[in-house]
């Protein structure tokens, strides 16, 4: 049994081309020009709290997340 989502079947054609950026570097991080997304991550503890902290990093990086020094 499938469900109607309301959803097309096929994605619309682009509107216009996608050009070819330049890959510039953000630290170590490359950005652009066909390089993957990269997104940051931060706590919402206190990083007094230095527990917390370490077990909110823990759990980033088990979800697929990896540290970057910049």
């Amino acid at each position: 049994m499938s469900v109607d989502l309301g959803m097309p079947a096929t994605p619309p054609a682009p509107l216009a081309e996608r050009r070819q950026s330049r890959q510039l570097m953000v630290g170590s991080v490359p950005v652009g020009g066909g390089a993957p997304v990269s997104v940051q991550s931060m706590t919402t503890t206190l990083t007094a709290n230095v527990n917390a902290t370490l077990q909110q990093i823990a759990e980033l990086t088990a979800s697929g997340c990896q540290i970057v020094r910049v």
